[in-house]
């Protein structure tokens, strides 16, 4: 059994999914769908969200970032800050004391220092960075995917099914965008599989 909105035509389903990899629950979904002979689209965060999974060639995937997420500005900036230009700076620092007996204990210090910034800059990346980039991952995501779903032209699906939480600010945006389409967060097969 299978619904769609115009009678006599394939049901369309748009699936959001914007965590980092599929989940198995979604790859089942859409495999699911794709078995019923559903018309999918799916549009995941990056190139690697799908590296893992083994989809059906018949399911098209529409990424909303031509880069990876780990290349977003923001994070390129807080990698910068934390992570390269500490470890560039004491590196050079380090290799004009390290072998002279006469700067042993400033080499000690630098040492002593740089493990210490080390352990501050991954501190301050787990504690403080990354519960606030996670927040606003979805907002940065909806934003940015806003283009690549106007490309799909949804007017004429069935179904926008926000597969996980990140997804849910993009699918919100379409679906007042588009109020005939049914928008969902349920991964439900009914209307599509039957008694799956």
């Amino acid at each position: 059994m299978s619904t769609s909105a115009v009678p006599g035509t394939t049901p369309r389903v748009v699936v959001i999914a914007l965590n980092y990899k599929l989940t198995t629950r979604v790859r089942s979904y859409v495999q699911d769908l794709a078995d019923a002979g559903v018309d999918i689209d799916l549009l995941v965060a990056e190139t690697g969200s799908t590296a893992d999974a083994d989809l059906d060639a018949r399911v098209r995937v529409h990424r909303v970032l031509d880069v990876e997420v780990h290349d977003v500005l923001i994070r390129r900036i807080v990698r910068g800050v934390l992570f390269t230009f500490p470890t560039k700076a004491f590196g050079k620092a380090r290799s004009m004391t390290v072998g002279r007996p006469a700067l042993k204990k400033v080499d000690a210090g630098l040492a002593l220092t740089r493990r210490t910034q080390s352990w501050v800059s991954r501190g301050i990346h787990k504690k403080l960075f990354w519960p606030t980039f996670r927040a606003v991952r979805p907002l940065i995501l909806a934003r940015r995917g806003r283009g690549p779903a106007m490309e799909l032209d949804l007017a004429g699906a069935d179904r926008i099914v926000a597969a996980d939480q990140p997804a849910v600010p993009l699918a919100w945006r379409l679906a007042r965008r588009y109020p005939g389409v049914r928008a969902t967060t349920a991964l439900d097969r009914k209307p599509y599989v039957g008694d799956k």
